[in-house]
């Protein structure tokens, strides 16, 4: 008996595969991240190319994304994403925690019916922890003028133009903590700044309490919005509530 030529979804769940799917596609193939690959960011784009209709044309699947510890728990999973021309991608929506492994696997789902799941890919977060590099005489940054030029030294690859602006986003936020660390070690009362004071954080703003214990609100960064021109790092008070949130994930000096 030759093959069927409709849309390739089981007609019940007696039609399941040994594995337990009821559609019939082949597993996803993940992208990237995989290999156990250091991240930069603590927020993972998770991509993969497509999966494909064993017999005829593949329907029109959504995906599933699952992240797990490598115990097995699942710690995100992305709903229903719909399927890109050929690969597909999905950025977890929180960040996840510094130095952690991590496992995912993707699968296609349509009209109730699920694919079999792709094999696990694996992966490592960013250690924000010691990253700046430590000045050669020992003197970290003590003014902003010195800090900014310490940051342009050590991360313009971080300031380049990009594609998305998720990745803008995280540039913009690695940058910034990099700056507050590097600031605290030079004895600069620098942190993370809430947004009007009640938060969420400033992507590309600071807090800073000078000597007299007023605490000011520092914009540390031009082009920020735009994400199609290099990122221009600065020292810039600006008007507005401030909120002074201690940095809590400071490496030490």
């Amino acid at each position: 008996m030759g093959h069927p030529t409709s849309p390739a979804v089981a007609a019940s769940q007696t039609d399941a595969a040994a594995d337990g799917s009821t559609l019939k596609v082949t597993a996803p193939t993940l992208q990237s991240p995989v290999n156990g690959i250091r991240l930069d960011n603590l927020e993972p784009v998770f991509r993969i190319q497509n999966a494909a209709a064993r017999y005829s044309a593949t329907p029109a699947v959504t995906y599933r994304f699952e992240v797990q510890t490598m115990a097995g728990a699942v710690v995100a999973t992305s709903g229903a994403v719909a399927a890109g021309n050929g690969t597909t991608w999905w950025e977890i929506p929180a960040e996840q925690t510094l130095d952690t492994r991590y496992r995912w696997r993707v699968r296609a789902e349509f009209a109730g019916k699920v694919g079999p799941w792709s094999a696990f890919g694996e992966y490592l977060t960013i250690d924000y922890r010691g990253l700046n590099p430590r000045p050669t005489n020992g003197a970290w940054p003590r003014t902003s003028d010195d800090l900014i030029a310490y940051m342009n030294r050590h991360w313009s690859s971080y300031m380049a133009p990009t594609a998305r602006t998720a990745t803008r986003i995280e540039h913009m936020e690695f940058l910034r903590d990099r700056m507050i660390e590097a600031g605290i070690c030079g004895g600069i009362d620098i942190t993370w700044n809430l947004k009007r004071g009640i938060g969420p954080h400033s992507h590309d703003a600071i807090a800073w309490r000078k000597p007299n214990g007023f605490v000011e609100v520092v914009d540390i960064a031009s082009a920020f919005d735009d994400k199609t021109i290099p990122l221009v790092l600065h020292w810039q008070i600006v008007s507005g509530p401030s909120g002074y949130d201690r940095y809590t994930q400071h490496p030490g000096c």
